[in-house]
């Protein structure tokens, strides 16, 4: 079997012929039922054939990629080089944010390295596992959870996968703000850099799968240098005691649990898109191999970056006039204080700003294929539609909500493991338990109601998981009974919601095989 990292061709320089606008007997042959009623939808409508025409024109001739969430046939495929593509996603100041908060807690910063590194090798498992279920589908993440949430269940999944993006895009374009009015010292407006992100994302994603695998391949590595600089000038001003702790006893132990759900989630959360990236391997590409780098790619970036923000932390908690400048200005400014001369760390946090549009790119990309599985006439619309209109989102979730980073950092990130670890816990016992004994996966059944499970079992499971979390939950508008018994609170709705899943998913899996066959 060739290697896909080294032995196989990632040239994409021949566009891929989009599928046709109208249908004869040749396509029909070549078409499942699904494919064919999207094509019937589209061209029923002359607005959406009009579109669908500008879409095939912009493939043809600017190299638009005209094609959405449809699955991906084997003789289209160009596998790019993954890991590196992770790196982009990860390598920047977003997750200083994060890091930031276990030395808010209380904890020391030796302890928040500790649960940095753990957090992130652990949660990064399960988008890691997910990855590896798309290349033998040629399906898209969110489509291929169809057979075992089923369609109607999958939109659901499919909604909350846009709404963790859209949240992560929305600090992520904050953060760039603050970046930007830190290097003018506060005449440019957090706005600005918002906007700028905004629209420096939505170009690179209009142009589809082609320029954000290039891109995200080489983004990476300047921000990589520059972090490194960072961890080097920033250095004395760390704090002296990086042992000592703020917190003792069970509100130690509470901290820790709630900062551990925090870096969890965020390394989690990826689960319901890392495949998306996957589609253009070979089919019979080894497993370990997607899962390996998918892990690598993940946890490494996320590890590195988290440090720094822990120590970070140790600064805000131990630098008095440093603490003042973070309270006032935010990263950005906390950043620009800590480089130098001051030319020097004007660039770079002008670099750092632009490093956010790798992320928010594949999270608008990511975004729009979810709301094409939505269903038939969400898929006839062409993508670049969608991609507008979640730009148009994300731009005034950022507006809105730039005086309130530290609340949405503590009261988004932590829900996100409560979610992940359903819809990963899931897809893996349906992956490992049931599809074996069911014969595999209905490939080209992936958009017909009466070949795909009913998906009872899979969104109960889910409903369950997210209910039973709330005994654990640890958040600023609410602290689950469980969780109020450790000091002042400590979140264990991860651990929960592992357990709910793991004991009611193939009870009702096996139940739901049992009445309805499938």
């Amino acid at each position: 079997m060739n290697d896909p990292e080294k032995g196989m061709s990632t040239d994409t320089s021949k566009a891929v012929d989009p599928p046709p606008v109208g249908l004869d007997d040749d396509h029909e042959q070549g078409l499942g039922k699904g494919e064919l009623q999207v094509i019937r939808i589209r061209d029923g409508s002359s607005l959406l054939r009009k579109l669908r025409q500008a879409e095939v024109w912009m493939d043809r001739k600017l190299r638009i990629e005209g094609m959405g969430a449809e699955r991906i046939p084997e003789n289209e495929r160009k596998p790019p080089r993954m890991m590196l593509f992770w790196f982009s996603m990860l390598m920047s100041p977003g997750l200083l944010t994060m890091g930031i908060l276990g030395p808010i807690f209380g904890l020391s910063v030796n302890e928040s390295i500790i649960l940095s590194v753990f957090a992130s090798c652990i949660g990064s498992v399960i988008p890691a596992f997910t990855a590896t279920l798309c290349a033998p589908l040629g399906l898209r993440q969110i489509a291929a959870s169809r057979y075992a949430f089923g369609i109607w269940g999958s939109k659901f999944c499919g909604l909350l996968n846009i709404i963790v993006n859209i949240g992560f895009g929305t600090i992520n374009c904050i953060v760039a703000g603050q970046l930007l009015s830190a290097v003018s010292g506060g005449s440019l407006t957090i706005v600005v850099g918002i906007v700028v992100v905004c629209v420096g994302s939505f170009v690179i994603s209009f142009f589809g799968f082609r320029l954000i695998q290039k891109y995200e391949s080489v983004a990476w590595f300047l921000i990589f240098i520059f972090l490194c600089v960072e961890f080097g000038q920033s250095a004395k001003y760390f704090s002296p005691t990086p042992g000592l702790s703020y917190v003792s006893g069970s509100d130690r132990t509470g901290a820790g649990l709630t900062y551990f759900a925090i870096v969890f989630g965020e390394a989690a959360a990826w689960c319901s898109m890392t495949g998306d990236y996957y589609v253009h391997y070979p089919p019979d590409v080894n497993k370990w191999l997607v899962f390996g780098m998918t892990w690598m790619g993940l946890a490494l970036p996320t590890i590195f970056v988290l440090i720094l923000g822990n120590y970070y932390g140790g600064i805000v908690n131990t630098n008095e006039t440093l603490s003042q400048v973070y309270d006032d200005g935010g990263i950005g400014a906390l950043i620009l204080a800590t480089m130098e001369p001051s030319g020097w760390a004007k660039f770079v946090c002008v670099m750092y700003a632009l490093s956010f549009l790798a992320n928010l790119t594949a999270i608008i990309y990511s975004s729009s294929l979810s709301i094409q599985l939505w269903g038939k006439h969400f898929l006839a619309v062409p993508r670049f539609v969608w991609n507008t209109l979640l730009t148009a989102i994300a731009l005034g979730l950022a507006w809105g909500g730039r005086d309130h980073l530290e609340t949405i950092l503590n009261n988004f990130l932590s829900l996100l493991g409560y979610w992940t670890i359903c819809f990963g816990g899931v897809l893996a016992i349906e992956a490992f338990w049931f599809r074996p004994r069911l014969g595999g996966y209905d490939k080209e059944g992936w958009q017909d109601q009466s070949r795909m499970p009913l998906g009872l079992a899979g969104c109960s499971s889910l409903a369950l998981g997210i209910g039973v979390s709330f005994l654990g939950m640890d958040q600023t508008w609410y602290v689950g009974p469980v969780a109020k018994l450790i000091g002042s609170g400590g979140d264990l709705g991860n651990e929960f919601t592992l357990v709910a899943v793991a004991l009611s998913y193939p009870i009702l899996r096996q139940l739901e095989i049992k009445h309805f066959g499938r």
